[in-house]
């Protein structure tokens, strides 16, 4: 059943929340081992300057940390996991490989999950060093390995992967083309491809309606057409079998991680000096919410193979 929340404007739900966070000055308790990882690889945390959601800062990677869970840069619940990774069969003889590993907590998860070997990467090179540090900790450096991944300009081995998964990884990358062109080239056929991504759907690319939420983004957006991308990934050499709007439920989740971080401070769980980078946390979020709410922005999970080519 549908949380009531859900169908509470986002912008009205969130004000109201983030208002009610910020009751105490103490350190937050959610993650004690990741503040110590994040000092052990920065120093102190403390010490970041003003909130921002531009670039990747110890306090910001806790704060999301705090509201996502360990090791997640966005808002990925493990019932989700589970959904996007079960039908992939993933086992210890496959690759996998992830794009947009950001602190590597989902990559952790499916190695620990499916006892298989994972390849995150990564455009942001402080993430990269955050999820290699975290998972050397974890005990998992030997199945989880990091590397860096310019998207616009990717280039990791051919037929490397049997499966490449990759959750709002993509949206922000502008030739569409060349990337899904390597992606396949980096697939063992026949090899899969899932992704959940920011998308159109009967919403021009440059309409206005857009405009304000694509400057306030920390990376500026380059959306297609949900259709338009089903075609692409065809004419490049994939099967697209599913393209299922995922809107709801996606929204459903971040509502649900925030609601869930407003009960744990109302329980007495101090913010402390992440007080403010929740908040720019939060509205960044709500901004991508508000989006969807309005019907201008979309969730859309797509599941491709790779087409086995006969010589």
């Amino acid at each position: 059943m549908e949380r009531p929340e859900a169908n509470i404007k986002p912008d009205k739900a969130f004000k109201k929340r983030l208002k009610s966070w910020w009751n105490g000055d103490e350190s937050p308790r959610p993650d004690v081992a990741f503040a110590k990882k994040m000092t052990k690889i920065g120093g102190s945390v403390e010490n970041d300057g003003p909130p921002t959601v531009n670039g990747w800062s110890l306090s910001r990677q806790q704060s999301v940390v705090t509201l996502f869970g360990e090791g997640m840069t966005r808002c990925i619940p493990d019932d989700v996991k589970s959904r996007m990774t079960q039908p992939l069969g993933i086992n210890k003889t496959l690759s996998v490989s992830e794009l947009g590993s950001g602190l590597g907590g989902f990559a952790r998860w499916v190695a620990s999950e499916y006892n298989a070997y994972v390849t995150g990467y990564d455009e942001d090179p402080t993430l990269q060093d955050a999820a290699i540090e975290m998972t050397t900790m974890a005990g998992l450096n030997r199945k989880v390995n990091f590397f860096h991944g310019d998207f616009e300009n990717f280039a990791p081995k051919e037929r490397s992967a049997n499966i490449v998964y990759a959750a709002e990884a993509l949206f922000c990358v502008k030739n569409k083309r060349d990337c899904f062109t390597t992606i396949r080239r980096m697939l063992k056929p026949p090899g899969q491809f899932m992704m959940s991504d920011y998308m159109l759907d009967g919403v021009a690319a440059d309409d206005p309606v857009l405009a304000d939420w694509q400057k306030a983004e920390p990376l500026t957006p380059h959306l297609l057409d949900v259709q338009e991308t089903r075609k692409l990934l065809t004419d490049i050499g994939f099967e697209v079998s599913i393209a299922e709007n995922v809107t709801d439920t996606y929204k459903a989740n971040v509502l649900r991680a925030f609601s869930d971080y407003a009960k744990r401070t109302g329980n007495g769980e101090k913010s402390g000096h992440l007080h403010g980078w929740i908040l720019k946390e939060g509205e960044l979020w709500t901004r991508r919410i508000q989006m969807m709410d309005e019907g201008h922005l979309k969730v859309f999970r797509i599941y491709a193979r790779s087409r086995v080519e006969i010589f």
